[in-house]
């Protein structure tokens, strides 16, 4: 018995069975998965069947060798694995646990499972005596916590050299640890979660030297049975984590640390009788858990912490009929489980966890369409697609809260385009597209299109001035038709038809609101103009109206124009008259001047003539 076919890669100095191996598996018992999964494909299980065995594969499990068996002198037991964190990048920490002679022990291999250690008995530094390893979390090559229970107390040990010596406990509870959890930011936070049998949750921010209830003074457990607990992917911001129990109908609840104060049920869509048996969360936070009730599958959640309630979907494809899921383990999107059912290992890669792609109509264009009949018929959505997606919903809407869908605004499709109902003109509209089959994936983002303003039909008609008139007064009105959604009007007036230099353009910024204008220029006159009008509407054009043509009045003259006035004489000069003076003496006429000349000439003969006359009768 256990007899096999085995090989070396050292020279002998360590053999794996590879082949014809003479054993049996009845159980999986536990799992672990490489971190750098994705690059090496390695994992580690731990099977039951008359003995333990520790398997290793580095093809994704295409292929098994046995790297350690419970019929060797110091296995008593094997029961659990587990990998550093590091594993795959730079580190090939391996830690198994199990009994060797009685006791409870750990292993520890530093060359990825070829080789381990002698067995290490746990001891409390305290008394000495054994402890069980009821649950544990390894945190880096040489760093583990184990959980434990002696009697009275659950107790959280930690070793810093690969579980050779450990510190003095701290309690947890009074029952039996079940499971235990280290924060995404353990290195950072120091931060771990354990739950209990009796259904309890603790939590420790200092690296596991005290532990407190998450509810307070709370007197009773929040849960029934054994809890499992998870952390959220962003807990260093959000403080959430997850917690359930392998009681049937126990759900499973949320709670964020320093906020809440009581655990909030977010398991409304699971179905009926679902028994959890573990929590997985994947970095772009996506819960999922193992429901180990008889068919029960895998649930799937892709907003955990959603406010108004997470949706849950529950995954059964490719289980056989009556399939049992128990244990689960996350590496990316890749999922596992064991089915105790029928003996298998499960494997579920999860690749719609991811957004779609939308590709058409780009977000925020504008002018999509072609109106017929004053709808628009002929607009299609497009998306990529999505690795694994059968089937795809897309929803329309007039904002982007989706909150109110009119019937035609929402279908499935198998394809990745849909052709959309009739539209309105002139039309911001929202949508989104998400996977539906096999299940569900993330909404894509909302990108917006506007639908056309109108074709060459729905162009403005001119109405005045008159095609063809030949008196428009030189500041016109201009009048036109109204287009359904339009908001404004663009305006060009033009000596020739061809619009090379426009004498008015209101356009743009200066686009007019109204469907009429009074000219605010004057135009020439008895001169010919050309004009045309378009619309305006949520960024899109109509066409341009038909161009039409007026003339503007001739310039009238009038028939009996009034005399000019005849121009005063002027006083020839014989030299050329001297620059004015800069004084302020106001300028004489020249009339002026010689007017009063003459009389100073007459007062001066008139004052000599009285003297004369005046000395001769003297005289006398």
């Amino acid at each position: 018995m256990e007899s096999a076919f085995s090989y070396t890669i050292d020279g002998g100095s360590t053999w794996h069975q590879l082949s014809l191996i003479d054993t049996q598996i009845s159980n999986i018992l536990d799992l672990a998965l490489s971190p750098n999964y994705e690059q090496d494909s390695t994992c580690f299980m731990v099977t039951w069947g008359g003995e333990h065995s520790l398997w290793r594969s580095r093809d994704g499990g295409a292929q098994w060798e046995r790297v350690g068996c419970s019929t060797l002198a110091n296995m008593g037991s094997i029961r659990r694995v587990s990998l550093s964190p590091q594993y795959g990048n730079g580190s090939q920490a391996v830690f198994i646990a199990g009994s060797s002679g009685g006791n409870p022990a750990i292993w520890h291999s530093t060359d990825g499972g070829q080789s381990f250690s002698e067995p290490w008995v746990t001891h409390d530094p305290t008394t000495g005596a054994t402890f069980p390893i009821d649950a544990w979390a390894v945190a880096d090559d040489n760093t583990l916590l184990v959980g434990s229970y002696d009697g009275s107390n659950g107790l959280v040990y930690r070793s810093n050299n690969g579980g050779w010596t450990y510190s003095t406990a701290a309690v947890a509870g009074n029952q039996s640890l079940y499971f235990m959890a280290l924060s995404p930011a353990y290195n950072q936070d120091k931060t771990i979660l354990v739950g209990n049998t009796n259904g309890w949750v603790y939590w420790s921010n200092d690296n596991g030297a005290t532990f407190e209830p998450l509810l307070g003074e709370a007197t009773s457990p929040p849960f029934t049975g054994s809890a499992s607990i998870a952390f959220d992917p962003n807990f260093s911001n959000n403080h959430t984590v997850y917690a359930t129990s392998d009681k049937e109908n126990e759900g499973i609840h949320r709670f964020v640390i320093g906020s809440s104060t009581e655990w909030v049920s977010i398991d409304s869509t699971l179905p009926n009788n679902s028994k959890i048996g573990q929590l997985a969360v994947s970095a772009d936070g996506t819960l999922y858990a193992s429901n180990f009730n008889g068919d029960g599958g895998l649930e799937r959640c892709l907003n955990p912490t959603y406010s108004l309630g997470p949706n849950f979907e529950t995954v059964t494809r490719g289980l056989a009929d009556g399939a049992t899921l128990t244990g689960l383990w996350l590496n990316g999107h890749r999922l596992w489980s064991i089915d105790t059912t029928n003996t298998r290992l499960m494997t579920f890669n999860d690749s719609l966890t991811s957004p779609i792609s939308l590709t058409s109509p780009s977000d925020g264009t504008s002018g999509i369409g072609t109106i017929i009949n004053h709808e628009i018929n002929d607009v299609t959505l497009d998306w990529e697609v999505l690795p694994g997606a059968t089937h795809y919903r897309w929803q329309l809407d007039y904002d982007n809260d989706f909150s109110s869908l009119p019937p035609e605004f929402e279908d499935d499709s198998g394809a990745t385009s849909s052709r959309l109902p009739p539209l309105k003109p002139t039309t911001e509209y929202y949508w989104r597209v998400r996977a539906t089959e096999p299940v569900l994936s993330p909404w894509s983002p909302k990108w917006s299109f506007t639908t056309c303003l109108g074709a060459d039909s729905m162009a403005p008609e001119l109405i005045s001035p008159n095609a063809g008139a030949s008196d428009s007064k030189i500041k016109p009105i201009f009048q036109w038709s109204a287009v359904v959604g339009a908001q404004k009007y663009e305006l060009l007036v033009a000596t020739d038809a061809l619009f090379t230099a426009p004498v008015i353009a209101k356009v743009g910024d200066s686009a007019l609101p109204a469907t009429a204008w009074q000219c605010d220029i004057k135009l020439d006159h008895d001169t010919t103009y050309y004009w045309k009008v378009r619309a305006i509407g949520s960024g899109t054009y109509s066409a341009w109206s038909a161009v039409s043509a007026f003339g503007t009045d001739p310039l009238q003259v009038q028939a009996n124009p009034s005399p000019a006035p005849e121009p005063l004489p002027t006083v020839p000069q014989s030299s050329p008259s001297p620059p004015p003076s800069q004084s302020n003496t106001p300028e004489w006429p020249i009339w002026l001047m010689y007017l009063g000349a003459a009389l100073l000439f007459t007062t001066i003969a008139t004052l000599i003539t009285l003297i004369i006359l005046t000395v001769r009768v003297w005289r006398l």
